[in-house]
């Protein structure tokens, strides 16, 4: 068996994330509105330490940002090429209890994106956004 592992990349995989905030963010992402179908499996309650210790890898520190080619995937297997990615603060889901999370649900932010919106923004999302 041979296994091949290249580490050329093209560019539309890629799928940048900025945070210009001052607090560590998790971008969560979904087929469906986030703000209108909450979801909560990403809570450390609801999953286990390693679902929850991969689902950190996304995470992006204050002031930097993250390539998250995996995203490129998703949106591309959605329907009408739209994508939903969520914004949360990583200290929301460290001290909320999944039933206070339930309650308050503490997304920051939802972007609604498509093909088009991420090649015209050159594979970018900023976050804050600029309104």
């Amino acid at each position: 068996m041979i296994i091949s592992v290249s580490g050329c990349r093209k560019n539309n995989d890629q799928f940048y994330i900025v945070n210009n905030s001052d607090e560590t963010i998790i971008p969560v992402h979904n087929g469906m509105s986030l703000l209108k179908n909450p979801i909560y499996s990403f809570h450390p309650e609801k999953c286990s330490s390693r679902e929850y210790s991969e689902f950190l890898w996304d995470r992006i520190s204050p002031h930097s940002s993250r390539d998250l080619s995996h995203f490129h995937q998703f949106l591309n297997n959605t329907p009408d090429d739209t994508l939903y990615i969520g914004i949360f603060n990583l200290c929301d889901i460290d001290t909320m209890s999944l039933e206070e999370f339930k309650i308050k649900y503490p997304i920051k932010h939802e972007y609604k994106i498509t093909l088009q919106d991420m090649i015209d923004n050159n594979w970018t999302l900023v976050y804050p956004p600029s309104e």
